[in-house]
C-alpha cells in the first residue's frame, strides 16, 4: 500500500464528521487529486478563478492562494482557511476577512528549497563562477581570491521554519550565523540570536545578509539605506522573503556605488517584475522569478489533510496564524 493510501485510511473522517472543502486555486484539480487520496468521500468543490457571477459556496473549510476581491461574501459558511503559501501578509491585509475565520499557512519544503537556494548563491558569489565564465570565453587563464563560505559571518533576518532551514544549511559549511527573531533566545545553529527591536545591532558583522521574515506594519521597508551602509563594504543581501522588506532606491544605490557586492532578489514589491525595473540590467543584481521556494502540491496536501482532521476534531491546528503578529 503507498504511503499516502495508508495515511488516508487512518485518517479517514466519519460521515457526520465531514466538512465540505472548496479549493480555490489555479492548479484545484492537481489539489483535488491529491486531496482525495489523504481525504476520501469529502466533498471537495474547485474554483480556478474568478467566476463568471457571484456563486455561493456551502463548504466551511478553503484551501487557497489568491482570491478575487469578492471572495468571502461568497462562503457564508466558511470557518477556516488554510493558504498553499507560507506567507499571508496579502491575505490579513484585506478588509473582507472575516475575524471569525482561522487562518493557518503551509510549510512545506519550503525551508529545505530557501535554504539550497541561499547557500547556492552564496557559494556562487564567493567562488565568482561569472568572472570564470567571462575568463572562459575569452580565454583568459587567471587566478582569483578563493574564500571559503567558513570564514564568514551570515545574518538571517527571521528564524522561522525557512530561517532556521538556512542557518542549518549554513553552518555544515563552518560559517558562522548570527540571527534576528521575536525573542533573542537560543536558537541551534546560531551563534547569537538578536530580538527583533535589536536586529540593526547584527549588521555590522554581516559579511551577508538574508531575509526570510514575514512582511508586516514592522517589517515593510525595515532594510533602509542606514541599515545597508551599516553591513560591511562588499557585503551581499539575499531576500527571499517578500520585496517590500526592502526600499529599492536604497537597494540601488548601495548596488551602483558597490557598497554592496550583490544582491540576490527572488521576491518584488511588484511581481512580475516591470521590464522596465533597473534591477534587470544591474550588473550587481541577480534576479529570479519568485522561484526560491515553490508550493508543491503533494507536501502540501499531506499537511492540510492532517490539520483536516484536526479541525473535524476540535483539535488545534497546526501553523494556525496569528493575526496580531502578521504570521
Amino acid at each position: 500500500m503507498h504511503p499516502s493510501e495508508e495515511g488516508a485510511l487512518q485518517a479517514r473522517p466519519a460521515a457526520e464528521e465531514i466538512e465540505p472543502i472548496l479549493v480555490w486555486h489555479p492548479r484545484a484539480e492537481e489539489y483535488r487529486r491529491a486531496l482525495l487520496a489523504r481525504l476520501p468521500g469529502v466533498p471537495i468543490e474547485l474554483r480556478t478563478g474568478a467566476p463568471q457571477s457571484p456563486s455561493r459556496s456551502e463548504a466551511g473549510v478553503l484551501l487557497s492562494w489568491a482570491l478575487p476581491p469578492d471572495a468571502f461574501q461568497q462562503l457564508p459558511r466558511l470557518r477556516w482557511l488554510q493558504a498553499t503559501g507560507a506567507g499571508v501578509d496579502e491575505l490579513l491585509a484585506r478588509d473582507d476577512l472575516p475575524e471569525s475565520v482561522r487562518v493557518t499557512r503551509s510549510l512545506g519544503r519550503f525551508g529545505a528549497q530557501a535554504a539550497e537556494y541561499t547557500v547556492g548563491y552564496l557559494l556562487h558569489w564567493l567562488l565568482r563562477l561569472e568572472d570564470y565564465r567571462r575568463n572562459q570565453d575569452r580565454g583568459v587563464w587567471r587566478q582569483l581570491a578563493r574564500p571559503l563560505l567558513a570564514d564568514r559571518t551570515v545574518g538571517i533576518i527571521g528564524l522561522g521554519t525557512v530561517g532556521s532551514a538556512i542557518a542549518e544549511r549554513l553552518t555544515a559549511f563552518g560559517t558562522n550565523v548570527m540571527g534576528v527573531c521575536h525573542s533573542a533566545r537560543p536558537l541551534p545553529n546560531v551563534s547569537r540570536v538578536y530580538a527583533m527591536e535589536d536586529w540593526r545591532r547584527m549588521l555590522p558583522d554581516c559579511e551577508a545578509l538574508v531575509l526570510a521574515v514575514p512582511l508586516t506594519a514592522a517589517t515593510r521597508g525595515m532594510i533602509d539605506e542606514a541599515a545597508l551602509r551599516t553591513m560591511p563594504a562588499g557585503s551581499a543581501l539575499v531576500n527571499v522573503a517578500r520585496g517590500a522588506i526592502v526600499e529599492a532606491d536604497a537597494l540601488l544605490a548601495t548596488l551602483r556605488d558597490g557598497h554592496l557586492a550583490s544582491a540576490v532578489l527572488d521576491v518584488f514589491d511588484q511581481e512580475p517584475l516591470p521590464p522596465d525595473s533597473p534591477l534587470w540590467t544591474e550588473p550587481r543584481a541577480w534576479v529570479t522569478p519568485h522561484i526560491a521556494a515553490p508550493s508543491e502540491i503533494e507536501p502540501i496536501a499531506d499537511e492540510f489533510a492532517a490539520n483536516y482532521q484536526r479541525f473535524i476534531n476540535g483539535e488545534p491546528l497546526q501553523h494556525e496564524v496569528d493575526r496580531s503578529r502578521g504570521y
